[in-house]
């Protein structure tokens, strides 16, 4: 960072801009005239320029002192307006949050504490509806929305894209090896008018085009899925981060080492005209964007190891 001016020299040089004169300028301040000149040399020591000139009708601003003080009006107002709305602050601050299903129940709630830990006076009112249009988004003060693009009705920014990794139940590996994807049973989800293409994606990225991805279960929500191959209805391509803890606690297994990013992602959305909402109040949702932006840089730094002892499942 730059170094400042003093800034007591800085008051002094505002209130003699404000008042005119040196000695209405220690009136404002309750100093003495001297007092604030010397001030104001200090300060036109420390910039090597003089901000006014002494004249018999009282002080003319030079052309630094014209910069500094139309600089000086500004950020002091920016101040001011601060101290305006920490004073405004209740004792409590509280959100309205709208974010998906799986991402509250798997990501979110297991959380929570930590953010809690951290702002003790900001309480989260969490929903989980389906939210298309603006009107509807407009009920939040932020929501976290699970897309494939930013979305146009609002402020967005990328929290992180999915991590995808196949897995399955530990039941259904034989001898060691991992249930082959021919044949099997398919875990998708739904979204929008149809499934998401996420198995189409993954044997994609694995250049397996022989595989017809359609047949399967489909479920409304990734957490239906996830419980779905928990319990060996199939195989399932998951975030991994939604699914960390079956996969701590080997209730599913990885079917080999490989992983996809995108392009579905989760996004920290702020709908339009959210200038309309009080300062302070926003400055309480971009806390807690701050918070989930800084959880989500971890989230996928990388995916779970796969276990040592599976084989790559077999086409």
């Amino acid at each position: 960072m730059k170094r400042l001016p003093p800034l007591h020299a800085l008051r002094a040089f505002d209130a003699a801009v404000r008042r005119g004169s040196f000695t209405r300028a220690g009136e404002m301040l309750h100093v003495t005239q001297g007092a604030v000149s010397r001030q104001v040399k200090q300060l036109e020591d420390w910039l090597g320029k003089p901000v006014f000139v002494r004249h018999h009708q009282g002080l003319l601003l030079t052309p630094a002192g014209s910069v500094l003080a139309k600089s000086l009006d500004s950020a002091f107002a920016t101040i001011q307006d601060a101290v305006e709305q920490i004073g405004h602050l209740d004792a409590r601050q509280r959100i309205a949050v709208n974010v998906p299903e799986t991402f509250a129940s798997r990501w979110l709630a297991p959380r929570l504490r930590g953010f809690h830990g951290r702002y003790p006076d900001i309480d989260l009112s969490i929903t989980t509806s389906s939210v298309a249009t603006l009107r509807e988004a407009q009920q939040y003060d932020c929501l976290v929305m699970y897309l494939d693009a930013p979305w146009d009705k609002g402020d967005c920014r990328l929290l992180r894209q999915e991590l995808h990794i196949a897995v399955a139940s530990p039941e259904l590996w034989q001898a060691g090896m991992a249930p082959p994807l021919s044949g099997a049973t398919l875990l998708h989800v739904l979204g929008g008018p149809g499934r998401l293409p996420i198995w189409e994606n993954w044997f994609a990225s694995l250049g397996l085009h022989s595989i017809d991805p359609g047949p399967g279960i489909a479920f409304s929500t990734q957490d239906q899925a996830i419980n779905a191959a928990v319990s060996g209805a199939g195989l399932a391509v998951v975030d991994a981060p939604m699914a960390e803890r079956e996969l701590a606690e080997q209730r599913l297994r990885r079917l080999d080492a490989h992983a996809l990013s995108g392009p579905y992602g989760y996004w920290f959305v702020e709908p339009a005209e959210r200038e309309l909402r009080d300062p302070a109040h926003g400055a309480v949702v971009a806390l807690f964007q701050s918070w989930l932006l800084e959880l989500s840089r971890d989230a996928t730094a990388s995916p779970p190891p796969a276990t040592a002892s599976l084989q790559p499942a077999a086409a």
